[in-house]
């Protein structure tokens, strides 16, 4: 499948805010789910890259799901509370994940699934002051290592606040019914907090490097290509597709990386994505993913490139275009 390109309109505001103070993001497309009961870390556990079952109430991770050749069937965020863990996944991608974990449960095991989807809500507040807004409010986002998540209550509504991945040093996710996370909007907006926009939020995390799903996370994909290394533990047990991923790390050898793309000639007419990239050889070089227009870099782009031609400085082409190579993250 192809898009065809349209550079989007980004709100310098909100852009602005992301670096410098605090926007709010709204992640209600996210699909939340609660797996509980006995074995339901075992299962994850077995199902995904990383280690689940050592993770205590409080602590979070990142893991993919993965098909048995190791691809990429959805990046979560896992946050362990007291009762179960709540599994984050990518926009969109709620009912598949929620099919797939049910389809995967023994018969034996005892385990539940709860789609909490619409019953909790989801609002991400990013930039350097993210934790000191939330902190004027009463909420306890000081000192959350990575994807830690602590209970919390704000006014009269329990909520739970977790670190989430970061866009420019700072991000803060709010988990709490709809209807809480609309009056805290009001008052994070009153405290000149901007909205952030899906656009600008692109660019942002383009910027970071950050794959998005349906881009640069999918089954075309491998973790270890798509610099995942910490939603990946090398030294558990069995778990679906470790045998191709532990094969590739202890081979040291991928067939393409995930780096980024400097379009010094900014974007060709008619270009639609993925975007096949060339060596100067006319070699297939690999394939742009994801390409934005950003207010500090230019036109800029996230692309898979086969490690022959990854090296840091390349210069290689899409459409005739110049494309350069260049470290994860921008900047």
């Amino acid at each position: 499948m192809t898009d065809t390109l349209t550079v989007a309109h980004v709100s310098l505001a909100a852009y602005t805010a992301v670096y410098t103070g605090a926007a709010i993001c709204d992640g209600a497309a996210c699909g939340r789910i609660w797996m509980r009961g006995r074995d339901a870390a075992a299962l994850l556990h077995r199902l995904s890259t990383n280690q689940i079952e050592r993770l205590v109430p409080g602590q979070g991770t990142r893991t993919v799901l993965a098909t048995p050749v190791g691809r990429i069937i959805d990046l979560l965020t896992v946050h362990r509370a007291e009762d179960g863990l709540l599994l984050v996944t990518s926009p969109g991608n709620g009912p598949a994940i929620l099919r797939h974990l049910h389809k995967n449960i023994f018969f034996n095991d005892k385990v539940t699934l709860d789609d909490a989807s619409a019953s909790l809500g989801q609002l991400m507040v990013y930039g350097p002051q993210a934790v000191e807004r939330l902190a004027g409010l009463g909420l306890p986002a000081e000192g959350l290592t990575s994807y830690a998540m602590a209970p919390a209550q704000w006014r009269a509504w329990p909520m739970y606040v977790a670190g989430c991945l970061p866009l420019c040093g700072g991000g803060v996710a709010i988990y709490a019914p709809p209807a809480a996370l609309a009056e805290l909007s009001e008052t994070l907006a009153d405290a000149d907090v901007l909205p952030l926009d899906y656009d600008t939020f692109d660019v942002l995390r383009v910027e970071a490097g950050h794959g998005a799903f349906g881009r640069e996370l999918s089954q075309e994909y491998i973790p270890l290509e798509t610099n995942l290394r910490d939603a990946i533990s090398f030294t558990k047990g069995c778990y679906v597709g470790q045998e191709i991923i532990a094969r590739m790390e202890s081979r040291g050898r991928l067939a393409k990386q995930l780096r980024g793309l400097r379009l010094p000639d900014g974007l060709p007419d008619g270009l639609a994505l993925p975007a096949k990239l060339v060596a100067r050889d006319e070699d297939d070089a690999g394939e742009i993913t994801s390409i934005v227009e950003s207010p500090r870099y230019g036109m800029i782009g996230l692309a898979y490139v086969r490690s022959a031609h990854a090296e840091l400085g390349g210069r290689l082409e899409v459409d005739g275009a110049v494309a350069e190579v260049v470290a994860l993250p921008f900047g």
